[in-house]
């Protein structure tokens, strides 16, 4: 049986009640032959460093570092760790997401039917601080799907994927050039790097959007930095001026108060 490398990164905002629910959430899953590993991103909230050194299991490995560098240096760190180390599958998972107890199953299953898959993401159900739903995130299914979503926004879930080793062998690490989207460049390197991408029609994570969920989404330096990224990527995989005009109107969204950009999170995705 395949082992999964599960990679995910704790920095100084992550709480304690978020942090635990999202690691137990690992714990019990019911494919059981994976090993969870953790960057601690600088300093952290006391009581999650509690909790951690605390934890018995043998399967979890934590590294630290005083400085915070961001979620793409953190990830690639432990991808340096893990992919020598032979992982077929790399997951990944944020410290205040829930996966559901059969997602690695699921995923694992699917992986195996579908070799040429690199790239594996699900559906999601968003939540509130409070672990209410907020929505019902649908994504596209096959790699001709996702590659025609991805010219106005990204095709994936970035806490739901599992990785073959093999996109990373074709497409690298994660950029570290960017303001934010270090995700939606991975996809970009994917694609350009012939990366097969699907997502399973489940719902098998709960995503936690937290109070500033739409407020650090916005601005003149968010909207800015969205315009040059969509720009770069459509420049990148042979996009044209239909693209170019929606990463225009995705940037002036940034700039909309968070009322109308809670708005258009429901209403127009």
């Amino acid at each position: 049986m395949k082992k999964i490398a599960v990679i995910l990164s704790i920095y100084r905002k992550d709480n304690l009640s978020c942090v635990k629910e999202s690691l137990d959430s690992l714990f019990t899953q019911t494919f059981s032959s994976t090993d969870v590993f953790i960057q601690l991103d600088g300093d952290i909230d006391n009581e999650v460093r509690g909790y951690l050194s605390n934890l018995s299991e043998k399967d979890i490995f934590i590294f630290e570092r005083t400085q915070n560098k961001g979620l793409a240096c953190s990830l690639n760190d432990l991808l340096k760790i893990v992919l020598p180390m032979g992982y077929q599958y790399i997951a990944r998972m944020d410290a205040d997401d829930i996966s559901m107890p059969e997602r690695f199953e699921k995923q694992i299953a699917y992986m195996e039917n579908h070799p040429d898959i690199d790239c594996l993401g699900t559906w999601a159900i968003e939540i509130d601080d409070g672990g209410n739903e907020y929505f019902r995130k649908r994504m596209p299914l096959t790699n001709e799907e996702c590659l025609d979503f991805f010219r106005m926004r990204d095709c994936m879930i970035h806490p739901t994927v599992m990785f073959r080793r093999s996109y990373f062998e074709k497409a690298g690490l994660y950029p570290v050039d960017t303001y934010f989207g270090e995700d939606t460049m991975m996809w970009a390197k994917g694609f350009q790097a012939g990366c097969k991408f699907a997502n399973l029609p489940e719902y098998l994570l709960k995503f936690r959007l937290d109070i500033d969920f739409f407020q650090r989404r916005r601005g003149w330096k968010h909207a800015k930095s969205i315009f040059t990224l969509r720009r770069r990527i459509n420049e990148m995989l042979g996009f044209g001026l239909k693209e170019d005009c929606y990463a225009l109107m995705y940037a002036i969204a940034k700039l909309m108060p968070t009322q109308i950009l809670d708005l258009i999170y429901r209403k127009m995705r």
